[in-house]
């Protein structure tokens, strides 16, 4: 996604709104993956990887969640970011 993706003029005009935060689950330290794993767990409530999970900042309420998808068809993340950016707006 950070390669094939993210660069697409339509994800990185959205993405400029955002206010981004990565959890990488592969440190070598074994403690601090566990903690990395628990903070995975903790802000998306599951495993999965790649997930995204946009939060309101005031709030802190889930807006949207994305999960999945292809490098070949990335208008379902466009799409997410999309309906989650004009819900923020609304707000």
């Amino acid at each position: 996604m950070e390669v094939s993706i993210f660069p697409k003029p339509e994800v990185r005009a959205l993405k400029q709104r955002w206010v981004e935060a990565r959890l990488h689950s592969d440190a070598h330290d074994l403690a601090l993956r566990e903690r990395i794993a628990g903070l995975i767990q903790t802000v998306a409530g599951s495993p999965a990887q790649p997930i995204y999970v946009a939060v309101d900042p005031t709030s802190e309420e889930e807006l949207g969640r994305f999960q999945g998808g292809t490098i070949k068809d990335w208008s379902p993340f466009v799409e997410f970011m999309t309906v989650v950016t004009k819900d923020l707006e609304a707000r």
